[in-house]
C-alpha cells in the first residue's frame, strides 16, 4: 500500500513537472515566434518614426544612502551630459547619508550646469528606497509630466532618456516605460559575467515581446520612467519591499500598459560577491510574489491575464531546466520531460541568440557572446534556486522586510 501510494505520488509530481514545464516551454514557444513575424512585418514595413513635437517635462530622481562619491558623480555626469531635447530638472534625494557623498554631491552643485538641481536632504534614512521617492513628489515642478529614476550607481548613455520618453508617449496608454539595463564590468569576474549575460539575453528577447503585447510586468528600477498624471493617480511606491515591480503590478492591474526602449541603455553596478546577490535575488523573488498580491487586490481578471508572465519566471527560478533534466533522465526516467527540458532550453537559447544578435552593436557583441549567453544562463538559473525559493518564503511567512540590498 505505501509502496503504491509512493508510486501514486513519484507519477504526479513528474505529470505536475511536465506540465509546468511544457507551459512555459510553450510560452517560449510563442515569444519566438511573434520575434521571427515581427521581423518579418518590420522588414516589408517601415516602423513609424517615434520622433516627437514636443517633448514632455522630465523630472529625475536620484535616491542615494552612502553611496560611493565616484559612482554617484558618474551618475550625475551621464544626467548632465545626456542631449534630451526638452525640458528637464533633477532632485538628488539623500535618504540620510553619514558618509561623505552628500558633501561631494553639494561640491558637483556649485558648479555651473546646464540642467536645473535641487538637493532634498533627508535626516533619517527610511529604509527603503520607495519611501526616499515618495519624499521627492511634492517638490517636483508643477511642469512635471515624466518622473524618471535612476539609480545612483547607474549610467545613462547618451540618448537613453530621449529614447525612452519616445517609447513611453508611443501609446496614451503607458503608465512607464524602462531601458535596458546592462550590468558593468562584465570582464572583472565571474560573478559579473554572469549578470551581465543574464541581463542581455533571453530576459531582454521576452521583455521586447512584452512591450509589443503592452504586459511588460518589471520596470527596471535602475532606470524607469513613469507619466506624471499616473504616479499622482496611483501613489508612489514607499508601501513595498520591492518598489518597482510591484508599481508595475499596479498599473498592469488598473488597465495601463508598460513600454520598453531597448535603445535605451544604462549601465548599473551590479553585486560583487556572491552573498550580495543572494540577499538582492532573495529581494527581487519576494517582491515578485509581493507584486503579484498587490495586482490581485486590484483587479483579478487583469492580473490573471499577466499570470503566465509569473509562471515562466516561476518556472525558471524554481524548476532550472538543467535540474529538470537531470531529474527526468535519473529520478522519473521518463523521456517525456527529458525531452519537454530539452525543448524548453533550446527555445531559451534561441531567444539568447536573437537578444545578443540585436544588442550586438549596441554593446559590442562579438559571436563567443552567442555562446556564452546560454552556458551563463543555465549557470545562474541553478545558482539562484535557493534566493529565489527563500524569497519566496519570506513574503508567504510576512517576515520582516528591508532593502536585502548589495
Amino acid at each position: 500500500m505505501l509502496n503504491q501510494f509512493g508510486f501514486d505520488r513519484l507519477v504526479f509530481s513528474q505529470l505536475l513537472l511536465t506540465g509546468v514545464v511544457g507551459f512555459s516551454t510553450l510560452i517560449l514557444l510563442a515569444c519566438l515566434l511573434f520575434l521571427i513575424g515581427w521581423a518579418c512585418w518590420r522588414g516589408v514595413r517601415r516602423p513609424p518614426s517615434r520622433v516627437l513635437a514636443r517633448y514632455p517635462f522630465v523630472s529625475i530622481l536620484v535616491p542615494f544612502y552612502n553611496e560611493p562619491e565616484g559612482s554617484l558623480l558618474d551618475t550625475l555626469e551621464s544626467i548632465e551630459g545626456n542631449d534630451y531635447p526638452g525640458p528637464v530638472e533633477v532632485l538628488l534625494v539623500d535618504d540620510g547619508s553619514t558618509n561623505a557623498t552628500a558633501a561631494a554631491v553639494a561640491d558637483w552643485l556649485r558648479q555651473a550646469r546646464g540642467k536645473r538641481y535641487q538637493l532634498i536632504a533627508r535626516e533619517r534614512n527610511g529604509g527603503a528606497k520607495g519611501l526616499a521617492l515618495d519624499a521627492a513628489l511634492p517638490r517636483l515642478s508643477p511642469d512635471s509630466e515624466v518622473v524618471t529614476v535612476i539609480d545612483s550607481d547607474t549610467v545613462i548613455l547618451p540618448g537613453a532618456l530621449r529614447s525612452a520618453v519616445e517609447a513611453l508617449y508611443s501609446s496614451p496608454r503607458h503608465a512607464a516605460a524602462c531601458g535596458l539595463i546592462v550590468p558593468a564590468g562584465r570582464n572583472q569576474s565571474w560573478l559579473h559575467r554572469l549578470q551581465f549575460y543574464e541581463h542581455i539575453g533571453a530576459l531582454a528577447a521576452i521583455r521586447y515581446v512584452q512591450s509589443k503585447l503592452g504586459s511588460v510586468n518589471v520596470v527596471a528600477g535602475a532606470f524607469s520612467l513613469h507619466r506624471t498624471d499616473v504616479i499622482r493617480e496611483l501613489g508612489g511606491w514607499g508601501e513595498w519591499l520591492v518598489e518597482d515591480i510591484a508599481w508595475t503590478w499596479r498599473a498592469l492591474a488598473h488597465g495601463y500598459s508598460i513600454a520598453y526602449a531597448p535603445d535605451a541603455v544604462a549601465y548599473t553596478i551590479c553585486p560583487t560577491t556572491l552573498g550580495g546577490l543572494f540577499r538582492q535575488r532573495r529581494r527581487w523573488a519576494r517582491g515578485r510574489l509581493e507584486s503579484f498580491r498587490v495586482a490581485w487586490r486590484i483587479s483579478w481578471p487583469r492580473t490573471m491575464k499577466m499570470l503566465p508572465w509569473w509562471l515562466l519566471w516561476a518556472q525558471s527560478a524554481l524548476v532550472p531546466t538543467l535540474l529538470l533534466a537531470a531529474a527526468g533522465a535519473l529520478l522519473y526516467r521518463s523521456h517525456a520531460l527529458l525531452a519537454v527540458a530539452a525543448l524548453n532550453w533550446l527555445l531559451m537559447a534561441a531567444l539568447n541568440f536573437v537578444s545578443v544578435l540585436h544588442a550586438r552593436e549596441r554593446l559590442q557583441l562579438g559571436p563567443l557572446d552567442l555562446l556564452l549567453v546560454s552556458v551563463y544562463n543555465t549557470v545562474i538559473d541553478v545558482l539562484l534556486l535557493p534566493a529565489n525559493l527563500i524569497g519566496l518564503l519570506d513574503e508567504l511567512r510576512g517576515g520582516r522586510k528591508s532593502w536585502m540590498t548589495r
